[in-house]
């Protein structure tokens, strides 16, 4: 699914001219208002070319939650010509890809925040046009319920992300909502850049239904987002950021939740490529 969807992106794609960063920024974050966080909670960002944060636990627990947790969550620049994570496609402009699977939320059910921003530099300024496909890849049964709201913003804040519990002036392309099954959407969205220094965010509201006295999940999500924006220049270092966890416990773990999708009649696209 993930190929196809890509396929399908970059064959719309304009001819453009696009100069990948040298030193772009990918950062996860997670927020959840239930639990008294002061803030939204940086859970890993990398600096480079093409760069990619993968988070990999048994399960993810961030600090300070009421419950929810994830197995994989991941985020990547796929640049113009593709890398050995997009299949071998790839086109004129780069995309940006966030993804979560195996999230349960805790029996008393809630709402938590996933957030991914890719901050890069460009030369130019006003509108910018971003097809994107974006939708649930697991889903289990209805009951309790879930619900998982993707939102693509822009901003020029000095907060790593844009949009809920951030402050600031976000420019917000649009939001979609998937419920109790899979269902992938293709739309194509816009936003006005603030400035130069920019930053793209990525965001799924993942809320859970009660189901005392368990934890239940096993929901996915993705978004993919292609910028088609003016020509881009390399950005300024920040600093080296936590790798991209990519263990080869990782990667076993990938396969086994691809067999599992296809169990489920939709291909997994969370997967590590290249492997």
């Amino acid at each position: 699914m993930r190929k196809l969807l890509l396929a399908l992106a970059l064959a719309a794609e304009p001819a453009g001219c696009y100069e990948m960063a040298l030193a772009d920024t990918v950062t996860i974050g997670y927020f959840d208002p239930a639990a008294g966080m002061s803030g939204i909670q940086v859970l890993g960002t990398n600096t480079g070319t093409s760069p990619i944060v993968q988070l990999l636990g048994n399960p993810i627990l961030p600090t300070g939650v009421t419950g929810f947790g994830f197995d994989q969550i991941l985020a990547l620049v796929v640049p113009p010509g593709g890398n050995q994570f997009s299949g071998g496609l790839g086109g004129s402009f780069p995309t940006f890809e966030f993804t979560f699977n195996n999230g349960f939320a805790p029996p008393q059910g809630g709402t938590s925040y996933l957030y991914a921003t890719w901050q890069g530099t460009f030369t130019g300024a006003g509108q910018i046009t971003m097809p994107t496909a974006w939708g649930t890849i697991e889903s289990p049964p209805a009951n309790p319920g879930y619900t998982v709201t993707t939102q693509v913003l822009v901003c020029g804040t000095s907060n790593p992300f844009c949009g809920p519990f951030v402050g600031g002036t976000s420019s917000f392309a649009g939001q979609d909502q998937f419920s109790n099954g899979l269902r992938i959407d293709d739309t194509t969205l816009t936003a006005i850049l603030p400035g130069q220094q920019f930053k793209i965010t990525e965001v799924f509201a993942f809320m859970g239904g009660t189901h005392p006295p368990f934890a239940q999940g096993d929901v996915g999500a993705v978004i993919e987002t292609t910028l088609q924006a003016p020509t881009f220049v390399p950005g300024p270092m920040v600093g080296a950021g936590l790798p991209g966890l990519l263990a080869a416990a990782g990667l076993i773990w990938a396969a086994t939740k691809k067999s599992r999708a296809r169990r489920h009649g939709l291909s997994w696209k969370g997967q590590v490529r290249g492997a």
